[in-house]
């Protein structure tokens, strides 16, 4: 099992947007292959936002954004910005 973290911020301004927007971006996501579970966090003081999913190899867990065709836009209009995913082996659970 792989776990795929990605970083990011939100405009402060726009977070209860970009919160009722995270529903359907996490769904979109969660029906990728290989996916095993997705959680995502926001901090409203900061604007920092987590997102922790689970992949069963790390092929899927390193899955292209592209394979969302509107991931891009939806986060851009929810006013969310990513930072560089890391994968990682899990190693205990």
């Amino acid at each position: 099992m792989y776990m795929r973290v990605t970083r990011g911020r939100v405009d402060l301004s726009r977070y209860d947007e970009a919160v009722s927007a995270v529903p359907g971006i996490v769904g979109a996501l969660s029906r990728l292959p290989g996916n095993q579970s997705y959680l995502t966090g926001m901090d409203r003081a900061s604007g920092r936002t987590m997102a922790v999913s689970t992949w069963d190899t790390e092929d899927h867990a390193r899955f292209s954004t592209d394979a969302v065709p509107d991931l891009a836009s939806r986060l851009q209009a929810a006013g969310l910005q990513v930072e560089a995913t890391e994968v990682f082996e899990v190693t205990s659970t």
